[in-house]
Parts: structure tokens; C-alpha cells; sequence
């Protein structure tokens, strides 16, 4: 089982290498290489997990959709951004327990922290977003309780599989202010690979997180 989980790691990390040296060179060749790493994520975590979750499937199945309508970047702009919204929901219902394992008032108390963080980064970006504005609000709301979510359970068990599952959905946020940034102030080549890399990254914490391991024979 070790062997098979190294080799669809390997492959995961492979694919996603090659892929950065195509973007904005070769979008097709880009796009067949970040879905190769995503299904071989998703082989990955079938075949590790003695559980298969499968809201995380979805996640999987979304994030092969949302790469292939970003790619080519404004032409399919609203929808990649539709699905990435549909991912932070499917996220949010993962971690859903954490509505059913903290008080009240500490839930109402870190959401607030957390709406007040995503109301700031909306008032540096509101000038440059224009009239995906609204697209905007969705995600960083759906981005606060999903990362409110993550962060609570991890608070009510502190295992490596929550702080995984946190640390990981920490950083596709940070990619996602990071693309914002990139794509409506700043533009620059080095931030897209960066926050390319640190989706990656992210992802493959979060297959982790969720792989329950098979017992041993």
C-alpha cells in the first residue's frame, strides 16, 4: 500500500512540476498536465482511504472543472469562479462538525474575526474589481466560514489531520489573494507561479488530510 501511495504521490508532484513550465506558453499542454495531477490526486486518496468522503470527491471532480475553465483565463472567467465558490461550499460541508462541537458564542466570536479580515482585503480590491464584484463577496464570505470551519475543529481536536486540513485550506486563500492581487493590481509573471505552486501544495495537504488509512493485513 506504501508503494502505491509513493508512486501516485511522485506522479501528483511530477505532473504539477512540468505544468509551470507551460503557463503562458502552451495552455493545452498546461491544462492536460494540471488535470493528470489532479486525477492522480484523486487516485491517490481512492486508493489509500479505507473511507471515502464523498463530498471530497466532488471537491476533486470541481477542481478538474474549475482548472479547466481558468485556464484560458478571462473566456471562462465567470464560470472557473462559479466553481471555486461551489468548492469553498463543499469545504464548508466537510467540516461542518465544527457547527455541532463549539458554543454559540464562540462560533459568532471567530466569524466576526474572520468577516472583518475578508470586508479589509474587499476594500483595497474593491476599485479594481468592477462587475465581478458580487462574484467576489461570494467567495471571500464562502472562503471566511470555510477557513472559520477548519480552524474550529482544529481547535476541539488538535490531530494532524485537522491541522493539515487547516494549514491547507490557509493557503488557497492565500492564493486566492494572491491571483486577486495579480490579476487586478499588480500583474506579473513570478506571482502566478507562485500562487500556482501554492495550490498545489495545498491540495495535496488536504488529500492527506482527508485519507483515513486502510488497516494493516
Amino acid at each position: 500500500m506504501k508503494s502505491i501511495t509513493n508512486k501516485y504521490s511522485i506522479l501528483y508532484f511530477i505532473a504539477s512540476l512540468l505544468s509551470l513550465f507551460f503557463i503562458d506558453n502552451d495552455a493545452m499542454i498546461e491544462l492536460v498536465l494540471k488535470l493528470l495531477s489532479l486525477i492522480f490526486l484523486s487516485f491517490l486518496y481512492l486508493s489509500t482511504s479505507k473511507e471515502i468522503n464523498y463530498w471530497y470527491v466532488l471537491v476533486l471532480l470541481c477542481s478538474i472543472a474549475s482548472d479547466a475553465s481558468l485556464i484560458f483565463d478571462s473566456d471562462l472567467l465567470m464560470v472557473g469562479t462559479g466553481l471555486l465558490i461551489a468548492n469553498r461550499i463543499l469545504y464548508i460541508i466537510i467540516s461542518r462538525r465544527a457547527l455541532f462541537r463549539t458554543n454559540l458564542k464562540t462560533l459568532a466570536f471567530y466569524f466576526v474575526v474572520c468577516l472583518l479580515v475578508f470586508v479589509v482585503i474587499y476594500v483595497v480590491l474593491k476599485p479594481y474589481l468592477q462587475e465581478i464584484s458580487y462574484i467576489f463577496i461570494s467567495l471571500g464570505i464562502t472562503s471566511a466560514i470555510m477557513i472559520l470551519f477548519a480552524f474550529l475543529n482544529y481547535l476541539n481536536k488538535m490531530n494532524t489531520q485537522n491541522k493539515l486540513f487547516l494549514f491547507g485550506l490557509f493557503l488557497i486563500i492565500t492564493g486566492d489573494i494572491l491571483m486577486a492581487f495579480n490579476k487586478f493590481l499588480d500583474y506579473n509573471m513570478a506571482y502566478v507561479l507562485i500562487y500556482t505552486i501554492i495550490y498545489y501544495i495545498a491540495r495535496y495537504l488536504i488529500c492527506e488530510s482527508m485519507i483515513v488509512n486502510k488497516l494493516k493485513k
